[in-house]
């Protein structure tokens, strides 16, 4: 576990030119080095180095189409990489919006005026409200890719759905925003991270969290950068928001063929007809049962989907037949007459479901965002789920996800008609009860994974549950399941640590009941308590945790508990300098440890150790101890925790002069951060790679590396934390930006901003491949 950090260094920034950042992301992306790049686009890597230094700002056009084809970039990428380099263009990549699944229809106007007000700043906060399966999520996503290079600092994607408290909001937009390590109130987190960048955040599904509204407001307020498009059923009603309510589409103007051809809600059903395999072309004779069809469902986009999803079987005509039925049913006439329709059409296609299908379906509705196929099976109560979830997917009421993993998700409107088909039929408690046992299942084997080899695996199968995680401790707090409740943060802390979600981790934990608690499970909810501060930087707090938690531990007679709360108290106590203390919770923890087979807590029970020995000034023991450290977090196999003992390990090296040593250490930290997808140890590494970098005669790259740690302890939170570092990166700093001038730095340091964590491995790489002065 890292120690606490100090504050980060920090430095001015100032513009680049938006190509030089563009180009230079998008080559860190394609894993290419300058010279790699150069050979591919038949340029030369002196003028790849020009373009990415911002030197050459408007190159010729058969250059960026060259660029464009190594990099492997789509067309949006390569219309991003042409804006940029437009003069006055601000091109942006348009990386990170979700593709569009289908063509956008009769929406040009709607996306013209609410981008011109984005644009022009003329209104800051959007809201596009309108009724269930209106468009209003398609909009917003045309919207966003319309204004991308508008917003030369990103355009980010909150999807609000499947957070089901509003005091999540700002937590869920900051892991949006690739913030790790949040500590502190995250409304300040997240202002810090936007500051005062030209940014979009699309806050999506905003009608359940509204009151969240405030924060929102406070935080456009405080960044004057930012600007918000959110789509909610109602209004936020702060008053920086300009509603812009969304109507169905347009229909049919006659029942011509040309009629309807060129009607939007005719090109959506036809479209979408084509795409679930209807065969044949619109026709005269078709044609009225098509019009006929686009009135009958008022225009909504997802009721004419979700109709068209059955043209591969029915032909126009008989859809029609089985539409009119449905909407003339006498179902839901208390409804309003759009969310009559929307209904009326869900119920036709439910309707057509098999019994099987229909079930799995309701059931469903009690996960939160995307769902494992193992979940599915455990919220049906086992069997084979999979001819069910093919037949729903078919008809377009569940929509499979990218990725290695078979997941899949209701679109939010689909979810709340399942939803209220679940409370009919009764059975939503039985659900949301094999929901929440299914993710503690998925926890108890994530808490044995999370500390070993399988890190990486374990840390992305819970990120994809996140939302499912979050609902199933929300069920548990709500109905005072509180051992469950301790058990299950006590078994995935080191996700919301490592992953980032520390503020999120922190409120759950809080809530925990310990009234009554057996001694074991007070202990694991005092050890999540305890790390989570440790990860916000609460020492104190973390001490005070620790101490709960070993005492409760040693009740319960779980030596394996006390030790990993032992070294909580013993990492605490050397960040307060308590190095007595420290002493003898760390050798009480390894004793345990290796008493136990706790192999997580003798390892960085050992690395503290290590750090203890350091900061006594036993240089001699301190590089005995981390050296054993490092032996014992190999044979764990944690990235994390070899991360950690790395990083140590190249302060010191690096003070005693072995530039190589400190060099090849944080490399590997890199990859490992890299490879589990986390910002805290990357915060420690940076800098030091910053300052071998100026030692090398490399002050570019340098800069670059400073700003990178400075962007990702703003994030995280943390820091370098052995004193040394921060002395040695504080005289380094300054001579990098003399060695630059003002406007190289300033180019240097933005660029060195957009570095992500996958980036890092490919920039230490340039280090090694240096021949500079050491």
């Amino acid at each position: 576990m890292p120690p606490l950090p100090c504050r980060p260094v920090s430095a001015a920034t100032s513009g680049p030119g938006p190509l030089a950042g563009l180009l230079r992301t998008a080559r860190l992306r394609a894993a290419l080095s300058q010279e790699e790049l150069a050979a591919r686009s038949g340029l030369t890597a002196k003028a790849v180095s020009a373009l990415e230094r911002g030197e050459r700002r408007r190159p010729h056009p058969h250059t960026l189409r060259a660029l464009g084809e190594a990099l492997g970039l789509d067309e949006a990428g390569r219309a991003a990489l042409a804006a940029a380099a437009r003069p006055g263009g601000d091109g942006d990549p348009v990386v990170g919006l979700p593709a569009p699944a289908a063509p956008v229809f009769g929406r040009d106007d709607d996306v013209a005026e609410v981008a011109g007000l984005l644009r022009t700043g003329a209104a800051r906060l959007v809201t596009l409200t309108g009724p269930g399966g209106v468009g209003k999520t398609t909009l917003a996503l045309a919207v966003a890719r319309a204004v991308a290079a508008d917003f030369p600092d990103g355009v980010t994607v909150a999807e609000l759905a499947p957070v089901r408290e509003a005091r999540l909001v700002l937590p869920t937009l900051a892991r949006a925003l690739g913030g790790r390590q949040l500590s502190g109130p995250v409304a300040d987190a997240v202002a810090a991270r936007l500051g005062d960048r030209r940014h979009l955040v699309v806050l999506d599904n905003v009608e359940h969290v509204l009151d969240a509204a405030p924060e929102v407001a406070d935080l456009l307020a405080r960044c004057p950068g930012l600007a918000v498009l959110a789509t909610s059923r109602a209004p936020l009603r702060v008053r920086a928001e300009r509603e812009r309510p969304l109507g169905p589409l347009p229909l049919p103007a006659g029942s011509s063929a040309a009629a309807v051809a060129a009607s939007p809600a005719a090109q959506v059903f036809l479209d979408r007809a084509a795409a679930a395999g209807r065969p044949g072309a619109l026709t005269e004779a078709s044609a009225a049962d098509v019009a006929a069809i686009c009135r009958r469902l008022d225009g909504l986009p997802l009721a004419l989907e979700l109709a068209a999803a059955h043209a591969r079987y029915l032909p126009p005509a008989a859809l029609l037949g089985r539409l009119d039925e449905a909407l003339g049913s006498g179902r839901s006439r208390d409804l309003p007459e759009r969310q009559r329709t929307m209904r009326a059409a869900l119920d036709w296609s439910h309707d057509l479901l098999t019994a099987a299908e229909q079930e799995l379906l309701r059931r469903l509705a009690v996960c939160a965002g995307s769902f494992s196929l193992d979940t599915a099976r455990a919220v049906a109560g086992g069997g084979d789920v999979l001819a069910a979830l093919g037949g729903l997917a078919e008809q377009s009421l569940v929509l499979p996800e990218e990725g290695p993993e078979a997941r899949y998700r209701l679109l939010e409107p689909v979810r709340q008609y399942a939803a209220a088909r679940l409370e009919e039929a009764g059975e939503t408690a039985l659900a949301a009860d094999r929901a929440t046992a299914a993710v503690l299942d998925l926890a108890a084997g994530a808490e044995t994974g999370l500390a070993g080899a399988e890190q990486g695996a374990w840390l992305d199968r819970l990120e994809h549950d996140h939302g499912n995680l979050g609902a199933a401790l929300g069920r548990l707090v709500d109905t005072g399941r509180a051992t469950d409740t301790a058990r299950l943060m006590g078994a995935t802390w080191l996700y919301w640590t490592v992953r980032g979600n520390v503020a999120e981790g922190l409120g759950w934990v809080s809530r925990v009941d310990r009234t009554g608690l057996a001694p074991a499970d007070d202990a694991r909810a005092l050890l999540a308590l305890a790390a989570l501060r440790y990860a916000a930087g609460d020492v104190p707090g973390t001490a005070e945790a620790a101490a709960g938690a070993a005492s409760a531990a040693a009740r319960a007679g779980a030596g394996d508990l006390r030790a990993l709360a032992l070294v909580l108290t013993g990492s605490a106590a050397v960040v307060l300098g308590d190095l007595d203390a420290a002493g003898r919770d760390l050798a009480e923890a390894l004793r345990l440890a290796e008493r136990t087979g706790q192999a997580w807590a003798r390892t960085h029970a050992v690395t503290g150790r290590g750090q203890l020995l350091l900061q006594s000034g036993d240089l001699a023991g301190g590089t005995e101890a981390l050296a054993d450290a490092e032996r014992l977090a190999r044979e764990l196999g944690s990235p994390f925790s070899l991360a950690t003992v790395l990083n140590v390990q190249a302060s010191l090296t690096q003070l005693a002069g072995d530039e190589d040593g400190a060099l090849a250490r944080w490399a590997e930290a890199a990859e490992l951060a890299a490879a589990v997808r986390t910002s805290w140890t990357l915060a420690y590494t940076l800098p030091g790679l910053a300052v071998i970098a100026a030692s090398r005669g490399l002050p570019e790259l340098a800069a670059r590396l400073f700003a990178a740690g400075s962007a990702t302890a703003e994030a995280a939170a943390v820091a370098v934390s052995f004193p040394p570092d921060v002395a040695l990166a504080r005289q380094v700093l300054p001579a990098v930006r003399a060695a630059l001038g003002e406007e190289a730095f300033a180019r240097a340091w933005d660029a060195g901003r957009l570095v992500r964590p996958t980036d890092v491995p490919a920039l230490a790489g340039e280090i090694r491949r240096s021949r500079g002065p050491r």
